[in-house]
């Protein structure tokens, strides 16, 4: 699979995890992941998730002239 598709999937799956009504799914405070409420869990990882998949795609396919 073409790098550019990959990292655009990427891209729309992390956005859509974290801006759209399934967020809804994870308001809750129980369970406790890592000793925050699991929406917090949630919306950090997933910003984690898009934050190193920038970087990554940066690296090794927008950055490129």
């Amino acid at each position: 699979m073409n790098k550019r598709i990959l990292f655009t999937i990427l891209t729309i799956l992390g956005l859509v995890m974290l801006e759209s009504p399934i967020i809804l799914w994870a308001n809750k405070i129980d369970p406790m992941v890592l000793g925050l409420p699991f929406l917090l869990f949630w919306v950090l990882f997933w910003w984690a998730f898009c934050t190193i998949l920038f970087l990554i795609a940066y690296k090794f396919n927008w950055g490129k002239k």
